[in-house]
């Protein structure tokens, strides 16, 4: 919380008996909640001000910390990124009178240059101390979607027409929702059809004397459902992304270490079926579903379940589509790593996500110069790249490139020119692998789900 405390400065006078009048400034009566929702797609991050300090940085489908400030008059500022730049710019100012006792969130939208600034005004509620009831709104941000109808039910009641809590168009916010302190699921669906599920929460469990709010968003690249969904505990300050409960997260393999050889991939216990057989060095598979939480992977020689290679858990959450590689290391071992990259597309840039998997080298360095040009006086985009670190993600500007891979402060190619011509919200992912050939090495592009 904020305060502002005035300091008067008197003369030697008063000491004499002379007297003071009060300050003519503004006092503070109370305090109110305040955050920044982004719900623009493929926007950049929005950095939140109030005046010129700072309050959080909202990126699509999220919520910045609300914060607690004195109901005074402020300017609330919104900056980001643009295409080119390397520093924000002040995109929306938004004066407000803030109110004590009140609950405020400015919801993003519109075209990330100049956002339009909605904002939402909730009254915080007062509870009765064994009051075990709580307050729900929801609201629709979901530009591709028409009139929705909101669900809240037990985990046993299936949506049907006429049980929905709410039903909303873009840009509305429902009136206050007071359920009893359990857990729920959140079911999403066009208005006035029930049979086509656009969301479905996993159970979530609200708390009593709570107002929450939340916000149906378009998805991204990270997104399996059709729809998104925040969800924010106004009493808590804390929010949180929902995750689809239809979907599980996926995972596939990518051999990246020549010296492990084939192998035959299990995510059972006991060894009965593999998921992947006779997997060899620079092979990716296609995605394959697995469970929440807690996975057994391991790696045999192909045929053979006795002679295992790797045994390792993996923590995969909801909805996660998971990279899973084997590397080398550079004292001759292997290891496996289990990755989930951002591909949210980000309308401002492109990015560019790299590995070097190539064994025998710590580092390399990795040049990316406009087409035609050579890098004799060129600068690495990226210097000393080491061995199995990240994979990493780059942000690069659109134009036509030639991608050349040398070992640390050299300037002969071990591979390249590479032509690579990513565009605005292009995520491309590429590794850095061993050749047979000691003089060269492969980059590889992964390819997007």
């Amino acid at each position: 919380m904020k305060r502002y405390l005035t300091l008067a400065v008197v003369a030697a006078a008063i000491i004499l008996g002379g007297c003071v009048k009060e300050s003519s400034l503004p006092k503070a009566t109370g305090v109110a909640t305040i955050r920044a929702l982004n719900a623009i797609p493929r926007s950049p991050d929005f950095v939140f001000l109030i005046e010129e300090s700072l309050l959080g940085t909202a990126r699509f489908q999220t919520a910045t910390q609300t914060a607690e400030y004195d109901d005074l008059e402020y300017n609330f500022n919104f900056e980001t990124v643009l295409a080119g730049d390397v520093l924000p710019t002040r995109v929306a100012t938004e004066p407000l009178d803030v109110q004590a006792d009140t609950d405020y969130t400015f919801i993003i939208s519109g075209d990330f240059t100049a956002p339009d600034i909605t904002l939402w005004e909730i009254p915080h509620r007062e509870w009765s101390e064994g009051d075990t009831l709580l307050e729900v709104r929801v609201s629709h941000l979901a530009t591709t979607q028409g009139m929705i109808d909101i669900y809240i039910a037990d985990e046993m009641t299936p949506p049907a027409l006429g049980s929905q809590v709410a039903t909303i168009g873009l840009g509305d916010f429902s009136t206050a929702i007071d359920l009893t302190a359990g857990d729920y699921l959140l079911t999403v669906t066009p208005a006035g059809d029930d049979s086509t599920i656009l969301f479905a929460s996993d159970p979530l469990t609200l708390s009593a004397r709570a107002q929450f709010s939340i916000s149906i968003l378009d998805p991204s690249q990270n997104d399996t459902a059709t729809v998104a969904a925040t969800i924010v505990n106004q009493t808590a300050s804390a929010s949180a992304q929902l995750t689809d409960s239809r979907f599980p997260p996926t995972i596939r393999f990518i051999h990246a270490s020549m010296s492990l050889g084939n192998a035959d991939i299990y995510t059972d216990d006991p060894l009965t079926t593999p998921v992947v057989a006779d997997h060899a060095f620079a092979d990716i598979t296609g995605y394959y579903d697995i469970v929440r939480g807690p996975n057994r992977i391991t790696y045999t020689v192909p045929g053979d379940t006795g002679t295992i290679l790797f045994d390792v858990e993996e923590l995969v959450g909801q909805g996660a589509k998971v990279d899973y590689y084997v590397l080398p290391t550079g004292n001759g071992t292997d290891i496996t790593r289990g990755d989930v990259p951002d591909r949210r597309a980000v309308d401002t840039r492109a990015r560019i996500s790299i590995i070097n998997a190539a064994a025998g080298r710590d580092a390399v360095d990795f040049y990316l110069v406009p087409s035609g040009e050579l890098i004799d006086e060129a600068t690495p985009f990226v210097g000393n790249l080491g061995l199995s670190q990240g994979p990493f993600p780059f942000p690069v500007a659109p134009a036509s490139y030639d991608i050349y891979i040398t070992d640390v402060d050299e300037k002969i190619p071990l591979a390249g020119p590479i032509p690579f011509a990513p565009d605005f919200g292009d995520f491309v992912q590429a590794m850095i692998l061993e050749n047979v050939q000691p003089t060269e090495v492969d980059f590889v592009f992964i390819p997007q789900p």
